[in-house]
């Protein structure tokens, strides 16, 4: 035997004592193999080894490196499964061969059967073996649930094994322990290649066997370093593996622990934290430091408590930023998560926000880059209505497609067509087709995926690979480009996606009914993955506890330390619990591992984290959830604070869940300053914007402009509100609200009713023995306008919508009827300043260079031919006491206008409410005129105030015309939208009241 066994706790140098043995083996020219955890370790040790002076010689590699390897010296040919393909095999497998076919169709069942294959495999369980040993245990246990239980994962099992020699493959469990098999029966396959393993404290059984096939059986140099103690009880959980070991070693080595492996200032703290965590403590007393020596555990032991998991992180993230202003190197540093998946988008806020440069090493899916967006889209947009696709084709989808790089060379044609939909309350991938089409060129390639799907899946596959290939090289073509950031990722997501699709080809012309349908396909692009890659420069890591083995750093941040996170609960296995397989070894001799202690492989995970820093340790968690309930410390806190005389958590720093405050140590950066300048400002004084120095801007705001009365009302809520929809012409992608859509409707509808009484009458007047008519002519307006004015995106609203509609302008026309008023309605939609429009009036002019457009609802006359104006409006009709103040400018306006352009005397002005309980209008009406209207109280007025109110209003739409040609652009988020308080565009103009 060869094995050479190298145990000590985790700062015992055991990295040191591994690597002077590689550096030996490469001198003598023997081409040694490092086994390492992680990719990033596998970058740190050939750096380390680079700066020893050994570049050739040495490969450092991850396990299943040396796996691979295992496999070409065997000589082995037969092809594996890949993951995602075996995946799929077991669950056809199950789904024909299970109890609860439902089940298997479920993702977590189908990994969970997966997790028990592998591990059958490795301990060479065949079919057969399975089968009687389960039959053996059913008669034991005596049970009829046992007994179809165990029928049915032998079935299961067999079935999985004779599928895969009808497609030619292997698993690819089974195929390593062929090749260790193959290695076993001809050991000269390996040769002499030293093999180090440094890292892997939690060896699975895999693992173990390949350790003792290349070390027992084939006689390589092989080196294994182990962090054990013997006796401790951090080390608990890695007894096992170690008591497998030792047997097998030639040789074992025990190095004692070294203080110096910690910085000076933080070697007393630390090397005793390292040496005393989860041990007992001795005759039940308190701990005391060794020698009376006094720690200055605020300096190297740090506890940050936060109010919110975003608090604790801030916390975090403060002292980072704090340590890397004061030099030290990203890469020194790391964070460690137990499961850094569960808050890695709030991380990665945090972190940004705080400009840490960090790597987290997640798994890209497929359909976020923009390469998979695209196919993923064109496949959901053209297999609408196929087999196993759910919800058809959306409107998002053919936009997906479309925006893809380089396929559409104008990529404004689809925000076009985006635009185009929303407003039109297009959803679907079908009917926004139609629309693109009717503008531009035919989409064709919807119609090829179609009629592949038809001829079969594996014609549907191969014509997907194609799309694929052209949508990679449309962005692309005739160039030749670096691939960078994005791009990057988008070869990577190719490579993969061919990878699979070849697969999924192959195993359709092997086994036909393994072939996925439409949606199954479109399902497995969804759920494939791009492995993390690793980030150029110097970073900080973010890992979890397993992944931080084989690194030593200076600081380290061990985040989330929560009931239930860290330690994190135990998760017994769906297949074959501890008892079954206890039960199972009696009744057939069939030993299946059994679980080894959550609590003690937590434990050491803990163990493993807390002694990785060398300067600073730094312990966080949160005191309530982001809903406001409580959340409770981990107790592997109380095991540190045990360890010292003096409580920790006498230092320890806190931070409230609303605090908006620099949490950091050192000083806040300006940016962080400016915030809390901001904060600090009274609520009722909201910055200002900077009036416009742009010349060229302040030019085309001086230019000859016709404006309206709804911008200028605009203006005066918010004048940035008005630059951002008015100057800067942004495009509403929203289909129109349903109160506008059915303000056009009913606009029209009554122009072509009082125009249609007075055709047939001679006189628009709405009087009791018009209104039969008056009806039918509605009726008849509604049924021909309503097609034109899409009142809801939902098609189901629609009816009720119009029947509403109806119902209100038929009880305005009866109150109308009732008042029988002696106006004769005569213009109706009047038209000035729309020069494009043949029979528009001209603008009407306010002087100072001001001119004004707009669409008067209807003027309504008296024998005299005194006019009296009507705005239409939904339910509220603001009073004339109301009009300066909130900027009610259309009636003034449009009372100006008659008198102006029409050369009418203009006697009074109305907002007409359409629908709610009272549809009386609110205005002004001059009271010596005769003229008798039933008015509000207050609406009648002298003609000198009235003459006095339309002067106030018109010179307030002057000074607002003037302030916009002037460039006073003013934030007024208190009357923006709604008079609310908020600001309507807060991510552009970025002004809070």
């Amino acid at each position: 035997m060869a094995i050479t066994l190298v145990t000590g706790p985790a700062n015992a140098g055991k990295a040191r004592a591994l690597l002077d043995g590689v550096r030996a083996d490469a001198a003598r020219e023997r081409e040694p193999l490092l086994i390492v955890p992680t990719h990033a370790d596998v970058e740190s040790y050939r750096r380390e080894l680079a700066a020893g002076g050994v570049v050739w010689g040495v490969r450092v590699e991850r396990f299943q490196g040396l796996l691979s390897e295992i496999v070409r010296r065997a000589g082995l040919s037969l092809r594996p499964l890949t993951p995602l393909l075996r995946e799929r095999v077991l669950a056809a497998v199950a789904a024909r061969k299970s109890d609860t076919p439902q089940l298997a169709a479920r993702p977590g069942f189908v990994r969970a059967l997966a997790r028990l294959v592998a591990e059958l495999e490795v301990e060479r369980v065949t079919p057969q073996r399975l089968r009687s040993a389960l039959a053996a245990w059913a008669d034991a246990e005596g049970g009829a649930g046992r007994d179809r239980r165990g029928a049915e994962l032998g079935a299961i099992f067999a079935a999985y094994h004779d599928l895969l020699h009808e497609l030619g493959r292997s698993d690819p469990d089974q195929r390593i322990v062929l090749a260790l098999d193959a290695l076993r029966r001809s050991p000269a396959l390996w040769g002499a290649t030293p093999v180090h393993l440094y890292g892997f404290d939690d060896l699975t059984r895999l693992q173990l066997d390949t350790i003792e096939t290349l070390g027992r059986i084939a006689d390589a140099p092989l080196t294994i370093s182990l962090a054990y103690e013997a006796g401790r009880v951090a080390f608990a959980g890695r007894a096992g593996a170690f008591q497998t070991l030792l047997p097998w070693a030639s040789e074992h080595r025990v190095l004692a622990a070294r203080a110096e492996y910690y910085a000076p200032r933080a070697r007393a703290a630390l090397h005793r934290l390292e040496r005393g965590l989860f041990e007992p403590v001795e005759g039940g007393g308190e701990r005391v430091e060794a020698g009376g020596e006094r720690l200055d555990l605020g300096q190297t032991l740090r506890l940050l408590e936060g109010g919110s998991p975003r608090a604790e992180l801030e916390l975090v993230a403060g002292e980072i930023r704090a340590l890397l202003d004061e030099g030290m190197a990203p890469h020194e540093i790391a964070l460690v998560h137990r499961s850094p998946h569960t808050v890695a988008d709030l991380l990665a806020e945090v972190l940004q926000e705080f400009v840490v440069p960090f790597e987290l090493p997640l798994r890209l899916p497929f359909c976020h880059t923009s390469l998979g967006h695209a196919l993923c889209g064109v496949l959901a947009a053209a297999l609408e209505g196929q087999p196993g696709v759910s919800g058809g084709g959306r409107l998002e989808d053919l936009l997906a497609w479309l925006r893809a790089p380089g396929l559409v060379e104008r990529p404004e044609l689809a925000d076009r067509l985006e635009a185009d939909a929303r407003v039109r309350g297009i959803s679907s991938a079908a009917a926004a087709r139609a629309l693109w089409e009717s503008e531009h060129w035919p989409l064709d390639t919807l119609d090829h995926l179609r009629e592949a799907a038809l001829r079969g899946p594996l014609a549907l596959i191969e014509r997907t690979q194609r799309e694929l290939q052209w949508l990679f090289s449309a962005a692309h073509r005739e160039q030749a480009h670096v691939l960078t950031g994005p791009q990057l990722d988008d070869a990577r997501a190719l490579t993969a996606c061919m990878s699979l699709l070849a697969e999924l080809a192959d195993s359709a012309r092997s086994a036909p009914r393994l072939a996925p349908n439409p949606g199954e396909l479109l399902a497995l692009l969804h759920e494939l993955e791009l492995p993390g890659e690793s980030l150029d420069g110097d970073v900080i890591a973010v890992l979890d506890p397993l992944a931080l083995r084989a690194r030593r750093v200076r600081a380290l941040f061990l985040c989330g330390l929560q009931t239930n996170v860290f330690p994190a609960p135990a998760h017994p296995s769906p297949w074959l619990s501890e008892e079954e397989r206890r039960g199972l070894a009696e009744a057939s001799g069939l030993r299946l591992p059994l679980p080894d202690s959550a609590l003690n492989a937590e434990r050491y995970l803990f163990y493993a984290a807390i002694s990785r820093p060398e300067e600073l340790l730094a312990l966080s968690w949160h005191n309530a959830t982001d809903d406001g309930d409580c959340a409770f410390p981990s107790l592997f806190l109380e095991d540190v604070c045990d360890l010292f005389s003096e409580d920790p958590r006498r230092w320890r720093r806190t931070r409230a869940a609303s605090s908006a405050h620099w949490p950091g140590p050192g000083p806040a950066p300006a940016s962080w300053r400016e915030r809390e300048l901001a904060l600090a400002s009274p609520a009722h004084e909201p910055p200002l914007l900077q009036p416009l120095q742009d010349q060229q801007l302040l030019a085309e705001l001086r230019q000859d402009r016709l404006w309206s009365a709804s911008q200028l009302k605009n203006w005066m809520g918010c004048p940035a509100r008005w630059f951002l929809e008015s100057l800067l012409r942004a495009r509403d992608i929203d289909p129109d609200a349903e109160p506008l859509v059915r303000g056009g409707l009913a606009h029209a509808v009554l122009k072509d009713t009082l125009a249609g009484l007075r055709r047939d009458t001679g006189s628009a007047r709405l009087t009791p023995t018009h209104l039969p008519q008056a009806r039918a002519l509605l009726h008849a307006a509604l049924a021909e306008h309503a097609p034109r004015f899409p009142l809801s995106v939902s098609p189901e609203r629609i009816p009720g919508v119009r029947r509403r509609l109806e119902a209100d302008l038929e009880r305005y026309l009866e109150c109308a009827c009732e008042q029988d008023s002696a106006l004769e309605p005569t213009y109706f939609e009047l038209g000035f300043g729309f020069v494009e429009e043949p029979d528009s009036l001209p603008p009407l002019d306010l002087g100072h260079g001001v001119r004004v457009r707009g669409r008067i609802d209807r003027i309504d006359l008296t024998s005299l031919g005194q006019a009296v104006v009507y705005d239409y409006k939904g339910t509220h009709a603001p009073p004339p006491d109301k009009w300066l103040a909130e900027g009610h400018l259309q009636v003034a306006l449009y009372m100006r206008a008659a008198e102006q352009l029409l050369h009418h005397e203009t006697i009074g002005g109305f907002y007409q409410p359409l629908a709610g309980r009272d549809l009386r209008a609110r205005g002004v009406l001059a009271a010596d005129t005769g003229l008798a209207l039933d008015c509000v109280r207050g609406d009648t007025r002298a003609s000198e105030d009235l003459q006095e109110l339309l002067e106030e209003t018109l010179a307030l739409a002057v000074q607002a015309a003037q302030q916009a040609d002037a460039g006073l652009l003013e934030a007024r988020p208190g009357t923006c939208a709604f008079g609310d308080g908020h600001c309507l565009y807060p991510s552009i103009c970025r002004c809070e009241s």
